[in-house]
């Protein structure tokens, strides 16, 4: 059987079995060409036209813009990627439109060509970030690289470049902010917080870092970082914290006073982030609106307010209510008492002369007040004094603020005072605790004639029975010298 037997050609060119009639690729007979010698393994090469085509290609950039970061006192490498370089081309580097080197030749000192047409950069600074481009001839492609240059301080949040950046914080986090620097000089690390420096522990201080425990609402702010190396223009950078913390719910009336038939409010006030919902309960129930309840939202010296109006009130409304807030985070509440009896009385302002202290209190009750009593003592002492003043004056019933005044003389030292009073209804809770200082006087040379000695002052204010000098003067610092120049209760009208 010869090789041009029609047999033999059809053996070489047949189908697989049970293929007979499949479709056989074109390019099959392009890799399996049997005709003649394969020209891809002849020691002469691939015929001449064929590498006439590949030469004949002109020299491109797969991407013609690219970018690098880099920090201050990095090395850099700016690849020159051309494809179909070939040694008739010529590569030129460029910084903007500054030349820096031909072929491997630099011009510029800051700069090294690698074999491969690199550029590189040795310790790199801010004055290095700009534009620049490797430009082949002849042909004049170019791709241009972006170099920033990264500031000479940077703030990490653990681990991760947050300079000149906000970010958020949750209730109870630990993180850990490191300012660090990038100058060949030493500096010194300083931090600060809202504009307030910052006072660290020495290992921390050394190290730049500041860690923040267990993360509240008081950690957020602006956090910033100042490497001091002597310049008149040192490196800072700075980082915004928020926090998302559940509500801080307050009031200041704990404690609120009603007459029947008239109309009440009950308020909180609180911050919280994200934003929260607030509504009040009673005796486990949440109130709803209606011509009964009505709820107004407003804001209140930075804080969120929300009032529960209550109409018409009658003895079936007094007790306690919880003023209810919470948002994704968490929840918080206060509890607001509504009742006949007076509020909590408010310390407002004392004066203090010599011995003498003028004390003054505010009490809010819309029925009329009709005694007040009020507690000293001397600090460290056990036990309370009293004084009990049964005495009103007229007052404007539409007006709920009484102002209660107290004057007493003192002994030398720290006392504690307070007060409560009653109405109609009955007693209010003890207002908190006030601390007058009583400082001791320079002694005087000087004897009045129709001045009272202090062992008889003594004797007169508290019955002590008559004793030689030594004891009088022990019972003295015992004992309180008072003087009641007068408790009076008037209205103001606020």
């Amino acid at each position: 059987m010869t090789h041009d037997s029609p047999t033999y050609k059809d053996l070489c060119r047949a189908s697989p079995i049970g293929e007979e009639d499949s479709t056989v690729p074109e390019y099959q007979d392009d890799d399996y060409d049997y005709d003649g010698e394969d020209d891809a393994t002849s020691p002469e090469g691939p015929p001449a036209e064929i590498v006439e085509d590949v030469q004949s290609l002109p020299p491109y950039f797969d991407q013609s813009d690219v970018s690098i970061e880099a920090r201050p006192g990095d090395d850099v490498t700016i690849n020159c990627d051309a494809r179909n370089f070939q040694i008739k081309n010529i590569a030129l580097w460029y910084k903007n439109t500054t030349l820096l080197a031909t072929g491997q030749s630099a011009i510029n000192n800051r700069v090294e060509v690698m074999k491969n047409n690199s550029l590189r950069i040795a310790g790199v600074t801010r004055e290095d970030a700009d534009d620049y481009y490797c430009e082949v001839l002849p042909q004049g492609v170019r791709q241009h690289t972006a170099l920033s240059v990264g500031a000479k301080l940077s703030i990490l949040c653990d681990g991760r470049d947050v300079t000149d950046r906000s970010q958020t914080f949750k209730q109870g986090d630990h993180h850990r902010l490191v300012c660090q620097t990038f100058l060949p000089t030493k500096t010194d690390i300083k931090w600060s917080f809202n504009g307030q420096r910052l006072h660290t522990s020495e290992k921390e201080t050394a190290e730049g870092v500041v860690v923040l425990d267990n993360v509240d609402e008081e950690n957020a702010g602006v956090y910033q970082c100042l490497g001091d190396d002597g310049s008149a223009d040192p490196p800072h950078g700075m980082v915004t914290v928020d926090v998302q913390y559940s509500p801080k719910v307050s009031t200041h009336r704990h404690h609120v006073n009603t007459i029947e038939g008239d109309t009440a409010e009950l308020y909180c006030d609180y911050r919280a982030s994200p934003i929260a919902i607030s509504f009040f309960i009673k005796d486990g129930k949440t109130l709803s609106l209606s011509e009964k309840y009505s709820i107004k939202n407003s804001l209140h010296k930075e804080h969120n307010r929300t009032t529960l109006i209550i109409k018409h009130v009658e003895a079936s409304d007094l007790g306690e209510y919880l003023c209810h807030v919470e948002n994704a985070i968490g929840s918080n509440e206060v509890r607001i008492q509504l009742s006949y009896s007076p509020e909590t009385p408010q310390f407002e302002n004392s004066s203090i002369n010599g011995n003498e202290v003028t004390m003054h209190w505010l009490v809010r009750s819309l029925q009329p007040l009709s005694e007040a009593m009020l507690d000293y003592k001397l600090s460290m002492s056990y036990t309370w004094s009293t004084v009990s003043i049964i005495h009103t004056q007229r007052h404007d019933k539409d007006k709920g603020i009484w102002k209660i005044t107290h004057q007493m003389e003192l002994t030398p030292g720290l006392w504690h005072a307070r007060i409560k009073t009653k109405n109609t209804a009955g007693w209010s809770h003890f207002s908190p605790e006030h601390d007058i200082l009583i400082k001791e006087q320079e002694e005087s040379t000087e004897i009045d004639d129709g001045a009272v000695p202090p062992e008889d002052l003594v004797r007169a204010g508290f019955g002590v029975g008559t004793g030689s000098k030594t004891d009088a003067a022990c019972t003295k610092q015992v004992l309180p010298i008072v003087m009641l120049a007068g408790l009076s209760i008037s209205m103001l009208r606020v």
